[in-house]
């Protein structure tokens, strides 16, 4: 079974979706396309290029384009905001000046329960710094962070580097300066658990 990852577009599939976290769940459902149409995020998807439709079914049938679409097997969340300094740790804010740092949020990460267990939550967190890389790049950038929704997703984070702030211990950070380090160690990982994580 292969993926591929895209922007979610309105033709793609979410209604199997359902990675055990009905927060996640009801964002992707009801808020993803709303936030990627306004701007206020952009969610990448990873889709199964196998459907579920049979397209040469008998003749007095019509296919079914619902199950004809491509199926989200997981997903992430991105958007922009800045922290307080005295939220991040020390190495994030040094030589910053104590004013508010510029950062990626990743506001949401999920698979499908059934595609759990393929190192795929993985997967998507190295795409995601590979954005937050990208953007970097021609607009400042200092971290990634997340908010974890659970402790299995704040162990899985730190697991590839990223810092408690000291102040707000659900806020995770990964300076940039070790995304690349982190995103090397996603590449090579196998199957982790699957995190969630929320505003």
């Amino acid at each position: 079974m292969s993926f591929t990852l895209a922007p979610l577009a309105t033709h793609h599939r979410l209604d199997a979706f359902d990675c055990g976290k009905p927060a996640l769940n009801v964002w992707l459902l009801r808020h993803a396309a709303q936030a990627q149409g306004s701007g206020s995020a952009r969610t990448f998807v990873a889709l199964d290029s196998q459907v579920d439709g049979q397209l040469d079914g008998p003749p007095d049938r019509q296919p079914d384009l619902q199950l004809d679409r491509p199926r989200v097997a997981g997903y992430f969340s991105l958007t922009g905001g800045q922290v307080d300094a005295a939220d991040a740790s020390d190495r994030v804010r040094l030589r910053l000046g104590g004013y508010p740092i510029p950062v990626v949020i990743l506001a949401r990460l999920a698979v499908s329960v059934q595609y759990q267990g393929r190192g795929m939550c993985a997967g998507l967190l190295r795409e995601a710094i590979a954005r937050t890389l990208q953007l970097a790049e021609i607009a400042g950038v200092r971290a990634l962070i997340t908010h974890p929704l659970d402790d299995d997703a704040a162990r899985f984070y730190r697991r590839f580097g990223f810092e408690a702030s000291p102040i707000r211990e659900q806020q995770l950070l990964l300076l940039l300066k070790d995304a690349g380090r982190a995103a090397a160690r996603a590449l090579g990982a196998r199957e982790l658990g699957v995190p969630g994580d929320d505003h």
